[in-house]
C-alpha cells in the first residue's frame, strides 16, 4: 500500500525480500535525539503516503470505489532508548535488545464522494457531493479496510467547521455524521466507530475556548483507549507505582509487551493545518507516555516550552509542511503556533503569502503533478488504442475500477468481512515467545566494525538535531 514503485517492480521480481528491491515510500522521514539529565532517547517521525488514490489536492478528494481515500498518510512515532546502540540487535548476541516504543496515528480525506469545482478561479470553490449513496458503501469498504490495518476501536476526529455564512466544510460534516450513524448501526457494540466532532477552526477564534486544552483532553482519550507499542518490559518502578511501594519485589507483576490496538483518523476539510495541529498534540501525549512507559519519566505528561516538546513540535512542523507540499503545493498556512495564539505579527504575512502560492499551485500546476504521479504508479498505461495522458479530460476511470468489472455486492447492513474480525481478534493473541528474530542481521558489525581500528570523530560523524546545547 505504502510501496510508490510498486508497479515499476511487481513485474521484475516474485519476492519483494529480495536485495535487489529497494522499496520506495513517499512521505516523511526525520531523526532527533532528546537529552534527560544525560540519558539520551532518539525520537523518529516517519509519514507514509498511500499509493492508492494519490494526486493533487483539488484533483484528488474524497474516496473511490474502492474505499482508498485522498490524501491517506500514516504518522509513525517512534521513541527508542538509545543507552545501547541506535541499531536494532538480535537477542543473545549483545545481551537484551533496546527497548522500542511505537504510536501510529492517521489522515485521510472524508470518505464521502465529494469533489471541488476549480473552473471558477476562486480561492475556497464550492464543495459538491457528487453521489448521494444511503447506504455508504465506499465508506464502508475504507472503514472495513482500517479494521484490517489496525484493528479496533477506529477513532474519527472530525475538525470541519460547524457554522458557515454560506455552506462548504458544513455540508460534509452533515453527510459524514449520518454516514457513521449508519455503519455503527450494525457493528458489534465492541467494535464501533468512535466518533468525535469540534469546529477546531472556530474554537481557535473564540475568547473563551482553550483549543490546546480541549485537544490534549482528545489525546489522552486516544492514547488511553489505542495505547501505543512497547517492545521491552514495563519498568520496575512503574510496576511498583500500580502495586504499591510497599509491595514485595516477587509479587510485583510487570507486562512484557504492549500492542496498539485500534487507532485515530483526523481529518479537516483538507488534512492538512488544523489535522496536522491536531496530530501533533495527540503525539506530544503519546510522547510523555512512550517516555514513561521506558521507565524515563515518573509521570506521563509533558509540559509545552520543554527542550523535549520545541523539539517535537519543530519535527511535526516539517511533517506538515511537507505533507502540504505534496497535496497542497505550499507550506503549513495555519501553524502551531496559531493556535496557541503565540504566532508572531509578521506570521501574518507569511500566511498570506502561502495561501497565494497555495492557491497559484492548485490553479496551473497541479494537472501536470497529476498526470506525472498517475504515469509513475501505473494507474495510466500508454496503448496505442486509448488516448495520450494529457489528451484525458478526467482520471477519473483510472481511480475508480469499479464501474468497469461486475463484482459482487456487499450486504448493505453486514458491510464488514467476517476474515477483518478474525484477523484483527487473533493479531492481538500472542506472546512474546511467538515473535521472531532475525538471527542474521549484521547492521551492528556494518556500521560500528568492532575488528577495524577507528577514530572515535569519525565513528560518531553522524549527529542528529538535539536538545543538547
Amino acid at each position: 500500500m505504502f510501496i510508490w514503485n510498486y508497479y515499476l517492480l511487481k513485474n521484475g521480481f516474485k519476492s519483494f525480500k529480495s536485495s535487489w528491491v529497494l522499496p520506495i515510500i513517499h512521505g516523511f522521514v526525520d531523526q532527533s535525539k532528546i537529552s534527560i539529565y544525560g540519558h539520551i532517547v532518539n525520537v523518529t517521525l516517519i509519514a507514509r503516503r498511500s499509493r492508492h488514490f494519490a494526486g493533487a489536492r483539488f484533483l484528488k478528494r474524497g474516496v473511490n470505489d474502492e474505499g482508498y481515500v485522498a490524501n491517506d498518510v500514516e504518522t509513525e512515532q517512534i521513541v527508542h532508548d538509545a543507552k545501547t546502540t541506535s541499531f536494532y540487535l538480535p537477542p543473545g548476541r549483545y545481551g537484551n535488545k533496546p527497548s522500542f516504543t511505537s504510536f501510529l496515528q492517521h489522515r485521510g480525506s472524508i470518505p464521502l464522494y465529494w469533489s471541488q469545482d476549480t473552473s471558477t478561479m476562486a480561492p475556497k470553490p464550492p464543495i459538491h457531493i457528487n453521489v448521494v449513496d444511503p447506504y455508504y458503501s465506499a465508506a464502508a469498504l475504507h472503514f472495513d479496510n482500517m479494521f484490517k490495518r489496525y484493528g479496533f476501536p477506529i477513532i474519527v476526529l472530525n475538525l470541519v467547521k460547524t457554522k458557515e455564512k454560506t455552506k462548504r466544510e458544513s455540508i460534509l460534516l452533515d453527510e459524514f455524521n449520518q454516514a457513521v450513524s449508519y455503519l455503527n448501526q450494525t457493528l458489534p457494540q465492541s467494535k464501533q466507530i468512535k466518533y468525535i466532532a469540534w469546529d477546531m477552526a472556530r474554537a481557535s477564534k473564540s475568547e473563551d475556548q482553550d483549543v490546546i486544552g480541549i485537544l490534549e483532553d482528545i489525546a489522552e482519550y486516544v492514547i488511553n483507549t489505542t495505547g501505543f507499542f512497547h517492545s521491552g518490559a514495563e519498568p520496575t518502578i512503574n510496576a511498583m507505582r500500580k502495586s504499591g511501594l510497599n509491595t514485595p519485589v516477587n509479587m510485583i507483576k510487570q507486562s512484557l509487551i504492549k500492542r496498539q490496538t485500534g487507532v485515530v483518523r483526523t481529518n479537516c476539510v483538507d488534512c492538512l493545518d488544523r489535522t496536522n495541529a491536531a496530530q501533533f498534540v495527540i503525539g506530544k501525549c503519546a510522547l510523555a507516555h512512550q517516555l514513561y512507559a521506558l521507565g524515563i519519566l515518573s509521570h506521563p505528561s509533558l509540559p509545552f516550552d520543554t527542550d523535549a516538546v520545541n523539539l517535537l513540535n519543530a519535527m511535526y512542523h516539517d511533517h506538515g509542511d511537507t505533507i502540504a507540499l505534496q497535496y497542497g503545493g505550499s507550506h503549513l498556512v495555519n501553524t502551531m503556533e496559531t493556535y496557541r495564539k503565540i504566532a508572531p505579527w509578521t506570521s501574518h504575512s507569511r500566511d498570506m503569502i502561502e495561501s497565494i502560492r497555495r492557491y497559484y499551485s492548485n490553479s496551473f500546476t497541479d494537472a501536470e503533478k497529476q498526470n506525472a504521479i498517475n504515469l509513475f504508479l501505473g494507474n495510466y498505461i500508454p496503448s496505442d488504442d486509448q488516448p495520450l495522458l494529457w489528451e484525458l479530460t478526467t482520471d477519473h476511470h483510472l481511480h475508480n475500477k469499479n464501474n468497469q468489472i461486475m463484482k459482487p455486492i456487499r450486504s448493505y447492513t453486514h458491510w464488514w468481512l467476517e476474515s477483518t474480525f478474525e484477523f484483527a481478534d487473533n493479531d492481538l493473541e500472542f506472546s512474546q515467545d511467538n515473535i521472531c528474530f532475525n538471527t542474521n542481521d549484521s547492521s551492528f558489525e556494518e556500521y560500528y566494525r568492532p575488528k577495524l581500528y577507528t577514530s572515535f570523530s569519525r565513528l560518531f560523524s553522524y549527529n542528529m538535531i538535539s536538545t543538547l546545547r
